[in-house]
């Protein structure tokens, strides 16, 4: 297996796992750290395994974006590339026709949130919390606005997004974010025991159903909204506001990601 230096891919039992190893950041997504996110579901994409499990090391499944490195964009070009990277991690995801489980170990913010939207099973600890906060620093949560009406609903999405505050997992389980609530020592052994169920199932129709749920999820809108988000990064209100989250705060799990 090739080594990465923010994530952590391992295939064993029929399952990949991929996890986000930033811990020091919270797993906070960089522009390298979403190639190797893509590298990875490629990898799990074309093995032969029957699951991929995504993970994250230390307290935290992913803060989301990196807001120091958002800030750090200097013009369009850097922007475009930094969008486009995020832009094909969520096109594999949407492509692959492998189930896909979300195991959440901490908190979930911004895009760590919204990778959640295209996990077919999201298993979180009962100290997992979850929040979209971009419009805090002026930005939009892309993911959410395109296939999370579908999946939370209009008034949810709306509810979250727009006050941007952080939700419990019981919360995020009564919207449908979240699927299972496990003991945090029994995270893992939870998501075996629902990673073997589907693996059991026959292949075939295992597929069919993914591949088929996969054609309701419009990638044509979240392109769309991927374009804005990079004009609203390069705004001056927004770059406002990253900076004073960058110079003016202490990194936190609030703060600094989204």
């Amino acid at each position: 297996m090739p080594d990465f230096t923010n994530i952590i891919y391992t295939e064993k039992n029929s399952i990949s796992w991929i996890q986000l190893s930033r811990p020091e950041k919270l797993n906070a997504f960089t522009k390298d750290m979403w190639e190797e996110f893509y590298e990875t579901v490629e990898l799990a994409k074309n093995s032969k395994t029957g699951v991929v499990v995504v993970s994250g090391v230390g307290r935290a499944f992913s803060a989301g974006d990196d807001i120091k490195a958002m800030y750090e964009l200097k013009n369009k070009e850097e922007a475009d590339n930094f969008f486009n990277t995020l832009l094909k991690v969520f096109e594999s995801l949407l492509e692959i026709e492998k189930p896909v489980i979300g195991m959440v170990n901490g908190l979930a913010y911004g895009g760590g949130f919204e990778i959640l939207l295209l996990m077919d099973v999201v298993i979180a600890t009962k100290e997992s919390k979850f929040a979209l906060s971009e419009a805090k620093l002026g930005l939009i949560p892309p993911a959410a606005l395109s296939f999370g009406y579908t999946i939370l609903g209009i008034k949810q999405l709306n509810r979250l997004s727009l006050i941007g505050e952080a939700i419990d997992v019981y919360e995020a389980q009564r919207i449908g974010l979240v699927d299972c609530i496990a003991e945090k020592d029994d995270l893992r052994n939870k998501t075996l025991e629902i990673a073997w169920k589907i693996i059991s199932n026959a292949t075939h129709s295992v597929q069919f159903i993914k591949k088929w749920s996969n054609t309701h999820k419009d990638k044509s809108k979240f392109i769309e909204l991927i374009n804005v988000l990079t004009m609203f990064s390069l705004d001056s209100n927004a770059r406002k506001r990253m900076e004073d989250f960058v110079t003016k705060r202490k990194e936190n799990e609030i703060g600094i990601f989204c």
